[in-house]
């Protein structure tokens, strides 16, 4: 004999409620899954009224898709992604390197059309859901600095971040991800280091961004057990963000899908210190659930240390929102 802890009556109700319950959950799920019935994608300005969202306009301008290469992500699922994580924009931008991991010299010069057409193909249905915005990825541009300059001058680009995947053509051009991962050596990773920082003096003073990107890149992959950090070159960085500060043009805050922004103290400190206003946040997402990963956490940090506004870009010109 079984025995319940439900009067006899009460028992048959509730097993007649599991039937009901789990009928009720496979015929929605075959509704949903014949498209007969779609999952509602909520919005920032919905999630910000039930007090859901993030607390700041915290726009995620460091994201990447099929486009790519390095990334399987579709558009769509980025998009997605900023919906459910309460990111009202999103700024496409691909990767458009001038040197691969191999150190081969790739094109110096970049077709748009593919951004602007899986973008075209999708805004009608998202376009009152996330504000999107088209940029790029610009990967070692002082390979060929007049070239690439020429390509930027395109009417729909919105912003561009300024980034040095690759050791020097002097050291072979091969991807600094590559390079790190093979190295045994703390001497040979810090020669490295000297020459990412001669490579982001000369980017600096080029000047074909928008934004500096990803500035601590190297220490990503390099051994921990080398303890690396950029502090030996501390005032040559300095004059770079000088460099930066004077012309115009900021820095981002790159959380590497969220993992990395700590490791961002010293240096947002000290651009602070050195009268740094400029300042984007990217998540650097190869996958949709990557989108603006680590964002709460560096808002946090950046209202800590005194950053009033971090920034979007319309036309190559920033845009300021307050994070207080």
């Amino acid at each position: 004999m079984i025995l319940s802890p439900y009067p006899p009556f009460t028992w048959a109700k509730l097993f007649y409620f599991h039937i009901i319950y789990f009928s009720m959950t496979f015929s929605f799920s075959l509704l949903q899954n014949s498209g007969i019935l779609k999952a509602r994608t909520i919005t920032f300005h919905e999630l910000q009224k039930e007090g859901h969202c993030m607390p700041s306009y915290l726009a995620d301008y460091h994201t990447h898709t099929h486009l790519s290469g390095d990334s399987k992500s579709q558009l769509w699922e980025n998009l997605n992604a900023a919906c459910q994580a309460g990111i009202p924009e999103l700024c496409m931008t691909e990767h458009w390197n001038l040197l691969n991991q191999r150190g081969e010299r790739l094109p110096t010069h970049y077709d748009f059309d593919a951004v602007l057409n899986q973008w075209a193909a999708l805004k009608d249905d998202w376009a009152h859901r996330v504000e999107v915005r088209v940029g790029i990825e610009l990967g070692n541009s002082t390979v060929d600095t007049a070239a690439v300059q020429a390509c930027l001058d395109f009417p729909e680009l919105d912003f561009v971040i300024g980034s040095l995947h690759s050791v020097s053509l002097d050291l072979g051009g091969i991807g600094i991800f590559t390079y790190a991962k093979s190295c045994t050596d703390p001497q040979r990773a810090n020669s490295v280091l000297e020459d990412y920082i001669r490579q982001m003096e000369e980017l600096a003073e080029d000047g074909t961004f928008d934004v500096l990107g990803h500035i601590i890149y190297p220490l990503r992959y390099f051994s921990p057990d080398f303890h690396l950090t950029l502090d030996p070159w501390q005032d040559r960085l300095d004059e770079i963000l000088r460099r930066v500060i004077h012309s115009g043009k900021g820095i981002e805050l790159n959380t590497t899908q969220g993992t990395t922004v700590r490791q961002w103290l010293p240096l947002l400190t000290r651009y602070r210190e050195l009268g740094g206003e400029i300042l984007t946040l990217g998540s650097d997402a190869h996958r949709p659930q990557f989108i603006g990963a680590g964002f709460q956490e560096a808002a946090q940090m950046l209202q800590h240390l005194g950053y009033r506004y971090v920034c979007t870009y319309r036309q190559r010109k920033p845009q300021f929102h307050s994070i207080r």
